[in-house]
């Protein structure tokens, strides 16, 4: 699989990169820890070489997957997990020196690593100034318990304001053809600072897999029942447009959905990864066609037309 180069760091990630909410096993329904652990196993002999989480995923579950599943071919693989949420209280998030320590620490030790290449904000906070969170990341980093600082979730002026303070080398937003803000936001921050961005939701939790024909519904505590405002009822019609305009357009590359969603992200020079989930291993080998497909000038302005003003 083609790689791309992160930010200003000295990372080749994979254009596609393996998500682990879903593999913690909470917040999404039906879990299944075998097809999750199956889930990382085939990703790694796919040849994706990027795998993101978080100490949220799970409460730390899908990074005590990922440490012993990884074992013996963790030099050849790019790690990322976050910091800032706390799973021993109500998932409150703290970005004070001593917590981003003990978060680090903490999944460290469920990732059973001395080291993770990616350490990323996971939400930004406005109780504890970004220079006082950066000089702790950026004390990690001197320790060599850090590679490198992503943040997640920033708005185009926070991400300024945190570029300031130290290396950042990537943002992950919630990007999609049916989630754009950041085009007019964080993204030309981005381009200015040469800050790589790597998406998630980047299929819309299964909704450009085109498997909806009806508008959705989920059990109670469902992530896609509060997280992702596309899964509103009232937004239903707009959100229907777009997926049949990117499943005829699929047809004409012989693709699902997916892969065309997948793939226009991809067409993005800013961007050096886009995030899947999956639940098994056959989720995950459904999803590399997204980094095969060069979708044409002409459809990919299709697809920007047909996503516009979703929710206005």
């Amino acid at each position: 699989m083609k790689t791309r180069k992160l930010g200003t760091s000295e990372l080749q990630v994979t254009e596609l990169i393996l998500g682990t909410w879903a593999i913690g096993g909470s917040m999404w329904s039906d879990y299944d820890e075998a097809g999750a652990k199956e889930a990382i196993k085939t990703a790694i002999d796919c040849g994706i070489n990027c795998i993101d989480t978080a100490p949220a995923y799970g409460a730390g579950h899908a990074e005590e997957l990922i440490g012993e599943i990884v074992k013996g071919v963790r030099e050849q693989l790019i790690i990322a997990t976050k910091c800032g949420l706390n799973i021993e209280g109500r998932y409150e998030k703290i970005l004070t020196p001593e917590f981003i320590m003990h978060d680090l620490e903490m999944s460290l030790k469920r990732l059973k690593m001395d080291y993770v290449d990616l350490y990323q904000i996971h939400w930004p906070v406005n109780d504890v100034p970004i220079e006082v969170s950066m000089e702790a990341l950026m004390k990690a980093k001197q320790q060599g318990k850090v590679r490198y600082i992503g943040v997640c979730n920033f708005s185009g002026k926070e991400l300024e304001a945190a570029i300031k303070c130290g290396e950042v080398v990537s943002l992950q937003p919630n990007y999609s053809l049916l989630e754009r803000d950041i085009e007019k936001d964080s993204m030309p921050v981005c381009k200015t600072y040469g800050v790589s961005i790597i998406s998630y939701g980047s299929i819309a939790a299964g909704m450009l897999t085109g498997k909806y024909k009806e508008h959705p519904t989920f059990k109670k505590g469902d992530a896609r029942n509060f997280f992702y405002r596309y899964f509103k009822k009232e937004y239903w019609p707009a959100v229907k447009r777009v997926v049949d305009e990117v499943e005829a357009i699929a047809k004409k590359y012989s693709a699902r959905p997916h892969h065309v969603a997948l793939a226009w992200i991809l067409s993005h020079d800013v961007v050096a990864g886009a995030i899947f989930g999956a639940r098994n291993g056959e989720q995950v080998k459904d999803n590399l066609a997204g980094a095969e497909i060069k979708l044409s000038k002409d459809d990919i302005e299709k697809l920007n037309h047909i996503s516009e003003n979703i929710y206005s």
